[in-house]
Parts: C-alpha cells; structure tokens; sequence
C-alpha cells in the first residue's frame, strides 16, 4: 500500500470579510480564498481572531458579498468555535491582529502611504497601521507585498524586512453572468464619461482634477468624470469647495455594486486614476480586464500594473493631466490602447495571486 502524505496546511485570517460592504481589502481577501481553494494544493483553514470559521460559512459570505452573515454567525458561534491550531502557518491578509500566536506566521502590507503620507489619512487609521506595524514584521516569517512598488517602499523603511518579502499580485474575476446582466439592460445615462473609482478620501487626489477643470484647455473635452466610491475622510469640505466648472463636469454616483461598477467601466471611455500614491491599484486592472486604457498618476504602482496601456501625468500639475487627457481622448488612441489593455490585464491571473503563498506554505 502506498503512504498517503498530508497536505500542507493553511490558516487564513478572514476578519477582513467583517466588513458589510467590501471593497478594497476585503475583496482582496474574497479573491485570495477563492484562489486558494480553486488551486487544491494545500489544505486551507479559515479563521477570525483566531477561532475556526467553517468553509462553507465563508463560501456563503463569498455568495452574500456581505460581513453581515459572518457577524451573525460568529455572535451566534463564537462561545463554542475551536480555535486555529497553533502548529499550522497563519496568514493575515492585512494588518495582524496577534503576534507570535502561531509557529510561522506572515501579513500583507498593501501599502505604505500611512507611513510616508500620514496627513492623507485619518490619525487613528495612521496609529491603526503603525502603532505594532514593526512588531509585526518581527514575527512574520513572511510579508508578502502587493506590488513591487509597495515591497521597495517598505524596505526603504525597514531594511530588515528585504529577506522576508515577497510579491504577491492580485488578479480581477468578474461573474460570469454580469455580460449578460448589462446586455439586457438599456444604455448607461451618460453620453461620453471617464470613470475615477475609489474611496473620496485625500489620497485619491481629485483636487487635481478641480484644479485641471479651471484650464480653459480642458473646456475642448465633452467628457463627464464619473466618481465612484464611498465618502471617506474630509469629503465633506471637497464637496463644498467645488467650483462651477467642475459641478458641471463631475458626477458622484456613490457606492456602487459589483455589478453596476462592471457596468460603468464596460460603458466608460476610459479610468482616470489621479491618486498620488496606490499600493497596487486594483481599479485600473477591473479596467483593463474591460479593455478600458488608464489615465494614471505616474507614481508608485501604476506603471508596474498598468504598463504600455495607458498615458501617464505628474499628480501634482493640473497642466500636466490635461495634456493626458487631451492624448488618451482621441478614438485612434483609445483603440489602441484598448488592445494592450486586455492583453496586459490577463498577466493577472489567479495562479499568479496563490504561488508565492502556497510556496510558503510547502517551505
């Protein structure tokens, strides 16, 4: 008889999918789950503050694409859950939430703007970041890193960490029937639009694009920036300083499904993506995947993930992204661009997104 030989296991911390409506890490978190369970070559736990969430409780809050399922069953649960086993690698898909409890333990940092650009963000979400973050490089065995970009910055601060890093890119699934969804349905309210997509927070930088309105070069352009994303941090005060110009010109949908996102970006000319500073930016790849060029910030992680399929600005010149735009804007250029956008958004798949973790997984 042959020797069946264990699968090496893993314990994923899913208390990103906590949140009720996900975006960002959170679905950074949905795609790692599903990458891992569709590759079958390790055996995977799932946990959250270190009590086991059976598979098919994350499977279904994967189907609900809500926390509030999960909330409920770890209220419901949470007295009699078994906890991780402390022998089996543990992997956090964002910040840690204890250190050392398992023997090799490793984290995601997603980006560093909290570090290098602390008065973009919200002093609590600063201190939420940072407070341990160096505690919980000293008791990762790895940190994997969602960019180049995002791995350089992070050695630049702690050089100590060049050893344990590793490049962990995310990929974009759509379902399958959104095609069909958007083909049964009328046609997108706008006659020619540009999507920026993002929580309206600083960081994001849409002060440029105020800014870029005022141009008398930009009034040659019939486009509409469509702004798509949650209120986050100080909106308030952005949206009371818009001038004319840019009230007639921008239109903030607010958070939008899944659905309705794959939507607009199908129907959009093309993404504009003013942030200064982006960990990995998973708008422009959704766009790309839809053959949708990228008017990106030359900064960070753009040009490593967007490559030859879009033009590129200086974040700080309003000058310098009306010249962009008025490049990307014509029909000729948008074809083109078109075509290496979804060639290069391919590069991203789901086995790209699970190596490098499996590859822990079986050291």
């Amino acid at each position: 008889m042959h020797k069946l030989t264990a699968r090496p296991r893993l314990t994923l911390d899913i208390h990103p999918l906590l949140e009720e409506r996900w975006t960002g890490i959170p679905v950074f978190t949905r795609r790692l789950v599903q990458a891992l369970l569709r590759h079958g070559g390790i055996e995977v736990e799932f946990a959250c503050r270190l009590a086991r969430i059976p598979t098919d409780q994350v499977l279904e809050a994967i189907r609900l694409s809500t926390g509030a399922y999960l909330n409920e069953r770890l209220d419901h649960d949470s007295d009699d859950a078994p906890l991780a086993d402390p022998n089996t690698k543990l992997l956090f898909p964002s910040v840690k939430s204890s250190f050392g409890t398992a023997v090799r333990e490793a984290s995601v940092v997603h980006d560093m703007s909290t570090l290098f650009m602390p008065e973009t963000h919200e002093p609590a979400n600063v201190a939420h970041h940072l407070d341990r973050f160096a505690e919980e490089l000293a008791t990762d065995d790895a940190v994997f890193c969602v960019s180049e970009a995002t791995s350089d910055a992070l050695v630049s601060a702690f050089p100590s960490a060049r050893p344990k890093t590793r490049i962990l890119h995310q990929y974009v699934d759509w379902p399958e029937n959104f095609a069909l969804m958007d083909r049964n349905l009328p046609p997108v309210g706008f006659h020619r639009y540009a999507v920026v997509l993002g929580t309206l927070e600083p960081r994001k930088n849409l002060e440029l694009l105020l800014r870029a309105l005022e141009l008398p070069e930009m009034a040659r352009s019939d486009l509409t920036f469509l702004i798509i994303g949650r209120q986050g941090w100080l909106f308030d005060a952005f949206a009371a300083s818009l001038p004319e110009a840019a009230r007639r010109r921008l239109v903030f949908s607010g958070f939008v499904s899944e659905f309705m996102k794959y939507r607009l970006l199908a129907h959009a000319e093309f993404l504009v993506f003013p942030s200064i500073y982006e960990g990995f930016g998973i708008p422009a790849l959704e766009a790309m995947s839809l053959g949708k060029p990228v008017l990106a910030s030359r900064s960070s992680a753009f040009p490593e993930i967007v490559g030859d399929a879009g033009i590129y600005f200086d974040p700080l010149s309003p000058t310098d992204f009306a010249a962009g735009l008025a490049e990307i804007e014509p029909a000729g250029m948008l074809g083109e661009l078109s075509c290496k956008a979804i060639d290069n958004s391919r590069a991203f798949g789901w086995e790209r997104m699970v190596r490098p973790v499996v590859e822990w997984v079986k050291e």
